[in-house]
């Protein structure tokens, strides 16, 4: 008889601290992922970790905790990485590519985390850089807030009233995806002449699902940050969070306890036409207790 593959379960950052957070009431938890789950770990939560500064003891706690997981789990590239390795196999060979066969594993993360084996001065280098990103990341897309809005005034038509609505238009004829797509890709080859066409970029898009997602978590961050309406004030996933689209075809579940994330990494997943459940930790942990599972 065939054995049947474990799930594969992804933790963001929030779903570590949570675990975390539990201290010795996670060991049912902890026991159930190791032993029922393929379990990846990405290099963005560990960069995430790893530049906490405030608290060298929470770091520290984190990292242990982080370290753990690794024992049985494997690690995965930044979004950035991942993309790049993917668009360089696609180059190399498009009519053999298979996104299945890329290897993204971060041996490197794998094997420096357990061992701290990096620079004492990392953590503030890290903070600094998180920082930096995260605040040109929403300054660009704000920027672009005036002008798409005096489109809107003078072609009312244009108004996109939610997500679902902008990843509609985003595949139009010289639709945001392509664009966006392009600015991946062509990033990912140091390209700065043409580039890649907009058929071009559609073909990888459609064989590519991680690079999909990329290219759906710019369409979130256009809708988010340059076009939704300003009178709403619901959490907006930043930078990373949007980012971690890129690991949902690695995973069964993907684990977060942020909201927003929760909430934006749902709707790319659909609209990617990915089969990735992105799930609370607190939903999700819940099955693992003796109690609940008495009651059920």
């Amino acid at each position: 008889m065939a054995m049947l593959s474990k799930p594969k379960v992804i933790l963001d950052t929030t779903a570590i601290n949570r675990l975390e957070d539990s201290g010795t009431d996670s060991e049912p938890l902890m026991c159930g992922l190791e032993t029922g789950y393929l379990i990846c770990l990405t290099a963005m939560s560990a960069d995430e970790i790893i530049s906490i500064t405030k608290n060298p003891q929470r770091r520290e706690a984190l990292l242990n905790r982080f370290g753990r997981l690794l024992s049985s789990a494997r690690c995965i590239w930044p979004p950035n990485e991942v993309v790049r390795l993917h668009v360089t196999a696609y180059q190399n060979d498009p009519s053999h590519y298979d996104w299945h066969r890329v290897d993204v594993r971060a041996r490197e993360y794998e094997g420096a985390i357990p061992r701290r084996a990096y620079p004492d001065d990392i953590s503030l280098a890290q903070r600094k850089v998180q920082f930096e990103l995260e605040a040109q990341w929403a300054k660009s897309w704000k920027s672009l807030r005036p002008k798409l809005a005096e489109i809107i005034v003078k072609d009312p038509k244009q108004h996109l009233a939610s997500f679902s609505d902008a990843a509609e238009a985003s595949v139009n004829p010289g639709g945001v995806l392509w664009g966006f797509g392009k600015g991946l890709y062509d990033h990912a080859t140091g390209n700065k002449d043409a580039g890649i066409t907009d058929d071009e970029v559609k073909a990888f898009i459609r064989v590519c699902p991680p690079f999909r997602a990329a290219c759906y978590a710019l369409v979130m961050a256009w809708y988010n940050f340059s076009l939704s309406p300003t009178h709403v004030k619901i959490p907006k996933a930043g930078r990373n969070d949007l980012m971690m689209a890129t690991y949902l075809p690695y995973c069964d579940r993907f684990l977060t306890q942020d909201f927003a994330q929760h909430r934006d990494l749902s709707a790319i997943a659909l609209v990617a036409g990915l089969q990735t459940e992105v799930t609370l930790f607190e939903q999700f942990s819940q099955s693992f207790n003796p109690i609940s599972l008495a009651n059920d």
